[in-house]
């Protein structure tokens, strides 16, 4: 019994070895300089909805309203890594993985899902490889979108002509030359689409201490805005019945249809201004218009809007946002599906928490609906 309490001792501390071997090797290249960060966020949310549906059908708009409530958690925290390490004089080598918010069921929590990159950065500027914002969409972002404008700003536009955070690209950030700075990317839309390339650039100028402006702009050749569908056909021998009608065996059901390929361009210009007495006003526009390929070049467009104003008094914040999609034209036909947004919320900072309550008006039109929604979300934030 002796002999073997005494191996068993000798085996665990051989394991024992072999991991700290283990671990040394692991962490060979600890000379790098490595940044643990993330965000702690999580809200309650209500949501209050009445979605009129439209029946376009009769001269007399047939409208039913469904009415809709509910709340919900929603978990955006966060986690990341960065490092960094000198490799020649005036050339760091630096590269970042983080994940994505949690959700419902964490999901969409795998490391990678945001900003993860490898690059290069000096005294000349920063370039990146990998799956990043876009220089357009990093401003979309901020400072237009807080505080809850993102489902009209951000991507509830009908018209698509930009990207935002996407992989296959490279992007070169300027440093800061006397308050004016630049950023150049572009990368494929899809790599298994053929010549479909995407082009970005941003502008930043700090005039003063009080006011910045900014500018971006973008376009995508050959973007595949609707995948190509196969012809279906009714499978039954003795026939199958197809919206209400019978059809014989072997017959179409549906007609294939190509892809929808379209040419994009894009563009912003906006500004963020401190005024005295601890108040702030931001406001920006966007263009974006998209060229279907194969319908003899028709395009459609879209503008918006955002308009963001605050106040600061010590550690307690308000802010109050306007944000609205003007209604989109393809060809000269107007296609009834304007958007806005109102929101306002009150925060407060204390040791780096920042508790707030935000309640908005969203009224999204589009695809023969029309959804007003009053929202009011509870929520907490801490930056680690």
């Amino acid at each position: 019994m002796d002999k073997i309490f005494k191996r068993t001792l000798v085996g665990a501390a051989v394991a024992f070895a072999s991991a700290g071997v283990m671990a040394k090797q692991v962490g060979v290249n600890s000379d790098f300089d490595v940044d643990v960060y993330g965000v702690a966020a999580i809200s309650v949310v209500n949501y209050d909805s009445d979605v009129t549906n439209i029946d376009k059908t009769s001269d007399n708009y047939n409208k039913v309203t469904n009415k809709s409530s509910g709340y919900d958690y929603e978990n955006e925290s966060r986690i990341g890594f960065r490092a960094s390490k000198q490799m020649f004089e005036d050339v760091n080598v630096l590269m970042q993985i983080e994940s994505g918010y949690v959700g419902e069921n964490g999901d969409g929590a795998t490391l990678g899902n945001r900003d993860t990159f490898i690059g290069l950065d000096g005294s000349w500027g920063k370039v990146r490889f990998g799956r990043m914002l876009t220089p357009m969409y990093e401003i979309i972002d901020w400072p237009y979108a807080n505080p809850g404008l993102g489902a009209a700003w951000d991507w509830g536009g009908d018209v698509k002509f930009n990207r935002d955070r996407h992989g296959d690209m490279a992007r070169y950030d300027s440093v800061d030359y006397d308050g004016f700075r630049f950023a150049l990317a572009t990368g494929r839309g899809d790599k298994d689409v053929e010549d479909n390339y995407f082009y970005g650039a941003s502008a930043t100028y700090k005039a003063a201490d009080f006011i910045t402006f900014h500018a971006a702009v973008e376009s995508e050749s050959d973007r595949e805005l609707k995948a190509k569908s196969d012809a279906e056909y009714c499978q039954k021998a003795a026939g199958c019945t197809v919206d209400g009608v019978l059809i014989g065996h072997g017959l179409e059901t549906k007609a294939a249809a190509a892809a929808t390929m379209v040419d994009t361009f894009g563009y912003l210009v906006g500004f963020e201004a401190s005024l005295p007495g601890g108040f702030g006003l931001a406001a920006a526009y966007k263009y974006g218009e998209s060229e279907d390929l194969a319908a003899g070049g028709k395009t459609s467009e879209q503008a918006s809007y955002s308009i963001i104003g605050q106040y600061w008094n010590g550690p307690w914040g308000f802010k109050v946002g306007y944000a609205a999609n003007e209604e989109s034209k393809t060809g000269s036909v107007k296609n009834n599906d304007e958007d806005s947004i109102i929101s306002g919320q009150i925060m407060y900072v204390h040791e780096g928490f920042v508790p707030y309550v935000r309640i908005a008006q969203r009224d999204i039109k589009g695809g023969g609906e029309q959804n007003e929604t009053f929202v009011v979300r509870v929520g907490l934030e801490y930056g680690f």
